[in-house]
This record gives C-alpha cells, sequence and structure tokens, in this order.
C-alpha cells in the first residue's frame, strides 16, 4: 500500500494537540498513534504483576552493601569457593569464619590495619555446616584454628556453630515420587533457625551434598542455586558453598568450577583456592617439595588473576592439638592456615651487598672472560652471581638485572673470548659512575652491630 502523506499530517496535527480525525484508509484502520479508541487505563489486580515506576524509588537514601568479610562474602547473597581437592578449603573457610566471629582480620598480613580484601566489615555468628566430616573432625579443625591463632574460647563460645551432615543432612533440593527436583521442607527451618541464632554466615561444606540435583542440568542446578538464594536473602546472612573443581580446572577460573554454568551465573561471588604450580614455585624460589603448602586465592568472576608475586597468598600449617593419648601418643596434627608474604625481588638487598655483586661482574667469571645479560650464555650468565650471593630465584636475578640495565648500571659491549676460540661476543661491565654512587651509599650503610661503617 502507497504511504499516505495526509494521514501523516493528521497525526502531527494529533501530536500537537488537535482532536483525531476519522479514518481514511479502507479498512476502517487508524494508524496507532493518534487511534482514541484504545482501552481506557486500569488498575492492576492483586497478583498480576505491576510495572515499578522511578518516581516510587529512592535514590537519596541506598543503603550500600552489606559485606562481611573482604569482597568475599556479602550479606543476602551467595559465594561460592572452588579447589582441587586437598589444597585447604576447609582450612581456609575455618579462619575466615573465625574472623567474622571475632572481629579480627586473622588472615590479614598487617591484622591492625587489614586492607579491603581482609578486613570483618561485621562481626557475627558463624554456622559451619560440613556435610562430608564427623562432627569430631570438624572440633579438631576448630581447636587447631583456636590455637593457631590464639583465640579465647570465651569470646566465641556462644556464637559458633558447628554440625555435621553425618549426623543431620541438609538436603535443600530434593526429588518427589515421581523423580522430579524440589524445593525441600528444610528450607523454611533452616531459614528460621539462621533467624533465631542471628547467623552472619552460614559454611555450607561440599556443596556437592546439600542437594539432589544433576550438577550437569543447568535448570536443575538454577533451582538449587536459587533455593540458597532465598536462604541468604530471608536470613540476612552471607551463604557460603564450598565446591569442587572440574577436571582440569585452573585457578582463577569460574568454567574450572564442576558443574553447569547456572552456578557461576548465581553466585554473587566466585574465588578458586590453589596450590603453588611448580612455575610459581620457581618464581618465588619456593622448594619444590614445599611448594604444596603455598596456596593462593583468586577472584574467578574478575578472570585474568594477578601474577605470582602479587596474588593473595596463604601457608598451610600442621597444628598439634594437644590430644595424645596411651594410645596415640603423638595425637593429631590438624592443618590450619596463615597468611603469607612472597618475597620481594629487592628483599634483603642492601647496598654494600649490591657493590659486592656489581664488582664480582665487572671482575668476570674467570680470567680473561665476562659476563653477559642473556642466559644463552651459560656460565657468563650475570644472574649466576646475584643466585650465589643471595639465594634469589633465577626469575628473580633476571628482573634484578633488566633493572640495573634500564638504569644504566652496565655498559653492554663485545670481547674476545678465549672459550669461544677467540671470537667476539656480548658482554657487559659495570658502569664506573653507578659504582662509585653504590659504594657511596654502602659507606653510609649502617653495620651488622648497628653502627655506621
Amino acid at each position: 500500500m502507497d504511504f499516505d502523506f495526509d494521514q501523516l499530517a493528521d497525526i502531527e496535527r494529533y501530536v500537537a494537540g488537535a482532536p483525531a480525525p476519522e479514518p481514511v484508509d479502507p479498512d476502517g484502520i487508524r494508524p496507532l498513534a493518534y487511534r482514541n479508541d484504545v482501552s481506557p487505563r486500569r488498575e492492576a489486580s492483586e497478583g498480576e504483576i505491576q510495572a515499578t515506576p522511578l518516581a516510587n524509588l529512592d535514590l537519596e537514601s541506598i543503603p550500600p552493601r552489606r559485606w562481611l568479610y573482604g569482597r568475599e562474602l556479602l550479606r543476602g547473597f551467595v559465594s561460592v569457593l572452588g579447589s582441587p581437592g586437598g589444597v585447604g578449603k576447609t582450612a581456609y573457610t575455618m579462619v575466615v569464619g573465625m574472623s567474622v566471629a571475632t572481629g579480627r582480620s586473622l588472615l590479614s598480613p598487617n591484622p591492625l590495619t587489614p586492607g579491603t580484601f581482609h578486613r570483618v566489615h561485621k562481626t557475627g555468628a558463624v554456622w559451619f555446616y560440613n556435610l562430608e566430616d564427623p562432627e569430631e573432625e570438624m572440633r579438631r579443625r576448630v581447636k587447631a584454628a583456636i590455637m593457631h591463632h590464639k583465640i579465647a574460647y570465651e569470646t566465641i563460645k556462644d556464637t559458633v556453630y558447628i554440625d555435621s551432615g553425618r549426623d543431620k543432612p541438609l538436603i535443600i533440593a530434593t526429588r518427589d515420587e515421581g523423580g522430579n527436583l524440589v524445593a525441600s521442607p528444610v528450607v523454611d527451618d533452616l531459614v528460621a533457625e539462621l533467624q533465631r541464632r542471628q547467623i552472619a554466615l552460614l559454611v555450607v561444606d561440599p556443596f556437592v551434598q546439600s542437594h539432589y540435583a544433576e550438577e550437569n542440568r543447568n535448570d536443575e542446578m538454577n533451582m538449587v542455586m536459587a533455593l540458597w538464594g532465598q536462604v541468604a536473602h530471608r536470613a540476612e546472612c552471607a551463604v557460603w558453598l564450598v565446591h569442587h573443581f572440574r577436571k582440569g580446572g585452573q585457578a582463577g577460573d569460574s568454567e574450572a568450577f564442576r558443574g553447569a554454568g547456572a552456578i557461576q551465573g548465581a553466585a554473587r561471588v566466585m574465588s578458586t583456592l590453589s596450590a603453588m604450580s611448580k612455575d610459581e614455585a620457581a618464581k618465588l624460589n619456593i622448594a619444590d617439595d614445599k611448594r604444596r603448602s603455598y596456596v593462593r586465592l583468586d577472584n574467578a568472576k574478575a578472570n585474568m588473576g594477578p601474577s605470582a608475586t602479587e596474588a593473595e597468598w596463604y601457608q598451610l600449617v600442621g597444628i598439634n592439638i594437644g590430644n595424645a593419648t596411651e594410645e596415640y601418643p603423638d595425637g593429631d596434627s590438624v592443618q590450619s592456615v596463615e597468611p603469607w608474604d612472597p618475597p620481594k625481588v629487592w628483599d634483603d638487598f642492601p647496598p654494600p651487598l649490591i657493590v659486592k655483586i656489581l664488582e664480582q661482574i665487572d671482575r668476570g667469571p674467570s680470567p680473561g672472560e665476562k659476563y653477559a645479560l642473556a642466559k644463552q650464555a651459560k656460565d657468563r650468565w650475570a644472574g649466576h652471581v646475584i643466585v650465589e650471593f643471595t639465594g634469589k630465584s633465577e626469575d628473580q636475578a633476571s628482573k634484578i638485572l633488566k633493572t640495573w640495565k634500564e638504569n644504566g648500571v652496565f655498559i653492554e659491549g663485545e670481547y674476545r673470548s678465549s672459550a669461544l676460540q677467540r671470537r667476539m661476543t656480548g658482554c657487559i661491565t659495570v658502569s664506573p659512575d653507578k659504582m662509585s654512587e653504590m659504594r657511596q651509599l654502602a659507606a653510609t650503610y649502617p653495620s651488622d652491630d648497628g653502627d655506621e661503617e
């Protein structure tokens, strides 16, 4: 049908306030823009969906988010912590929970001035509901945390709650007679108990044992996560679900969590706990047989975790809880966790030591030979001197050499190497000016006995 410009003129007049004209098209249909036969507006009846206008919302008195601990636990929301098995998830959640219960930032490198990610924003009661371990094992873990972090029992005996799924199963979603996934009646009872005890944090460990859903079905996992979300919302507490990685899952990756994507979508915060890798151990100068006692925490929803030297690190420690008996004279050593600050490249690197290193680099590895910056120089690599004098890793030595090069400490050149049959090859010497500056600085540096040299 051809466009009717007369109708366009009618629309413009109507928008300007003129009465709507009679229809002119053969079918008697007016353009919607100026129809006057639309049904009158009516109020929605009870139970119908009603849109809320912005005018009804207060934008001047918006409360801040109710963070409970760091940027990991938020009241009214669900958080998920995941990792491979045997990394220390339970020990970590135990100490975080004790932090909330005591109001002390037990995992902060600086407890008196904790940063954002270790701060206890609100002290409150904590409920550890372990669905896997027996109650006596939970008592061991609590005792280890109390002993290692010097927590006064009297301050937490009425605000920390411990239950085991072996004695009291906690199934939030179950199956009816037809095999359909349905909400369990325990939901209302759980919310009532959380409210009665004024619980601020509920830790559910492990998540997989809190439901009968199929982990890889999005519709079923969406329902389970929605139920946990209801619990958090109705009880106004933070719910922390402890979960496992899928095979091959990587730290800091939300896709590493086992099960359907609905888990990632419903969680407010997702974090991963992972053991130090061989590559990280090499960079941080940690012996390979010690590396699994160091674990890093990453925000999995933020993606792209920080480098090894900037990550949030913790150390797993064994605590003898003093429960020896005649039959078991050694008692139990139980895992707990404490903050760990990775060694920095420039730690324990005073000016007098730097002078010794530079003097050795200037002398060369042997008479007539000189050091080089590249590792390909093998025995002539200058990093060997740093490793020998300081005990730092090769990766750290490389960073130090790079910094010195950028700051003009070295002069690059070539020389004829006897070891290479007099062929020309690259080398470095130390800048006389930089060496003089460092010697002057070393002369004013306090000696070991506290006196200036």
